[in-house]
């Protein structure tokens, strides 16, 4: 009797050490692929769409810019200042979407410099001429956001102006975020832009892996907080409520990339900063991701074309949003 109980005892001891060494060895691995995961999704890359317009399409004499360089982190930022004929009202501080170049929201930028703003946008970790092996994660946006607005403060030349930020998609977050910063900033506009990092990045893995997402989710989150720590998945949404700075929340209810669940816009409810202002967007072809700021006729030229190289017709702006853009910056700086 006592040998068949010892027996029956060393049977669930191996299944135990088995199972121990089974779970053990799948976090191991999890933690480790989570790892390699990043560097897989934030890899340095750069995209630049034929329908955008670049620097070297406008009139570079009227519209000239000063590059510069700044550094976030162990890395150097490549960026720009584009400055008006006259006096200057504010500083626009550009935060772009993931992966884009430095021209990405050139049709803003100009309409900003005709308007009598200065502009200074620059490239991400990773990004195109900005140093970086990689992208790092989502968070890393805020950081490189906050390191331009730093910059901004020693620059003689725009120390003086009173900084607003205007930023798309992961730059839509870093704005938001950035508000929990002790930074100079007046105000910031948020458009397309996403509350947390980590269901951002649980919702584009369920669209490309299913329930594997759901398995390594856990790891993913960890990665994130060894990277970021308390600033890893910060919601935008209490940042805003926070700051009581004004903020605008722009979006788009055809947005297909950050769509209502992970949404600024679709918490737009909790927002309890009374000088938020939201605008929503649900006209057809201008309620998707990248076209809020674009006419109707830009955005539908871009829907309906399958090969969109008119540049001029496929970045025609709103002007009715770019108006109410620069009435809220107006508004917050003399406020």
């Amino acid at each position: 009797m006592n040998k068949k109980l010892s027996k029956s005892k060393n049977r669930l001891k191996r299944v135990l050490i088995i199972l121990l060494v089974t779970v053990l060895s799948y976090a191991v691995f999890s933690v480790a692929g989570a790892a390699i995961a990043f560097k897989f999704i934030f890899a340095r890359t750069a995209v630049v769409n034929a329908f955008e317009l670049t620097y070297n399409d406008i009139d570079n004499e009227k519209y000239p810019r000063d590059e510069i360089a700044f550094p976030s982190g162990n890395n150097l930022l490549s960026g720009c200042v584009y400055k008006p004929e006259g006096e200057s009202s504010a500083l626009i501080i550009v935060s772009n979407g993931m992966n884009s170049c430095i021209d990405r929201h050139l049709p803003e930028i100009l309409s900003f410099v005709d308007s009598g703003f200065t502009v200074l946008t620059f490239e991400n970790t990773g990004v195109g001429k900005s140093e970086g092996d990689g992208t790092v994660g989502i968070a890393q946006a805020r950081l490189d956001l906050n390191a331009a607005v730093d910059y901004a403060q020693t620059d003689e030349s725009l120390k003086n102006l009173p900084v607003v930020l205007y930023g798309h998609s992961l730059g839509g977050y870093a704005a938001a975020t950035s508000q929990r910063d002790e930074q100079p900033v007046r105000a910031a506009v948020c458009v397309s832009g996403f509350d947390s990092p980590n269901q951002n990045m649980y919702y584009s893995a369920k669209k490309r892996v299913g329930i594997l997402a759901d398995l390594q989710y856990p790891f993913m989150c960890l990665q994130n907080y060894f990277l970021f720590g308390d600033k890893a998945d910060d919601s935008a949404v209490s940042a805003i409520n926070e700051s009581q700075k004004p903020v605008m929340v722009v979006g788009g209810t055809g947005d297909d990339v950050v769509p209502d669940e992970i949404s600024i816009l679709n918490r737009a409810g909790s927002i309890t900063n009374p000088n938020a202002v939201i605008v929503k967007i649900s006209e057809k072809y201008r309620a998707e991701h990248s076209t809020p700021w674009l006419s109707s006729d830009a955005a539908k030229y871009l829907a309906e074309s399958k090969n969109p190289t008119d540049k001029s017709r496929a970045n025609e702006l709103d002007k009715d949003f770019m108006d109410s853009v620069k009435e809220f910056y107006l508004k917050a700086v003399e406020g």
